[in-house]
């Protein structure tokens, strides 16, 4: 009766696991097919604001019109640095292209609703760094028109963005974009390299 009793236990511990496992592995799954853009948000050829008072990951008052390189900014919106493991994988590989972007002319950020000291946590513990912005009141992401919709305003991540990569020109002129139609799905390094290549031509 006692071993009944533990075989039952066993097995009711093994089935919730394998369905914790079916449940991590069908959230992840679509995490391995390359992205779809989907066409939201402000347009190639229009102008993002330049001006929209930002903070960076020291909480110091920034803007885009001061960190653009020469040619432009590739800037990288996100959901969060601190709680969106997709979000965190994406920015810790684009680091590895921020030198390749320099070299274009082109400053590499990334921005997101994130308050300046959860970045500032993130960035400690990247090992290549770039500039991580925070637009806490997310008024540039509502600017660009790429606020996530489906978030209700009790919800802790109201006002995040789409997972989303916008090229512009110093003057804040819109060159390429990519918006993901899953925010699972992120462009590769390869990808946004081949968007600043194509932009240029």
């Amino acid at each position: 009766m006692i071993m009944s009793l533990k075989r039952k236990i066993f097995a009711g511990v093994g089935l919730s696991l394998l369905a914790l496992a079916a449940l991590a592995a069908s959230h992840l799954w679509p995490a391995l097919f390359p992205p779809k853009n989907i066409d939201v948000g402000v347009a190639i050829g229009e102008k993002v604001p330049l001006d929209q008072p930002l903070r960076n990951a020291a909480g110091e008052p920034t803007s885009l019109a001061e960190i653009a390189g020469p040619n432009g900014t590739v800037l990288v919106l996100v959901r969060s640095a601190h709680w969106c493991p997709f979000c965190k994988v994406q920015l810790a590989n684009h680091a590895e292209i921020a030198g390749d972007l320099d070299q274009r002319g082109y400053t590499l950020a990334s921005l997101s609703y994130d308050q300046p000291k959860k970045l500032a946590e993130f960035a400690a513990d990247m090992e290549q760094s770039y500039l991580i912005l925070s637009d806490t009141e997310s008024v540039f992401i509502d600017a660009v028109g790429l606020r996530d919709p489906q978030y209700s305003e009790d919800h802790f991540a109201y006002g995040v963005p789409r997972a989303s990569v916008l090229m512009f020109s110093p003057d804040g002129t819109v060159q390429a974009k990519f918006v993901s139609a899953d925010y699972r799905q992120r462009p590769s390094n390869e990808y946004v390299l081949q968007m600043v290549e194509s932009a240029a031509d």
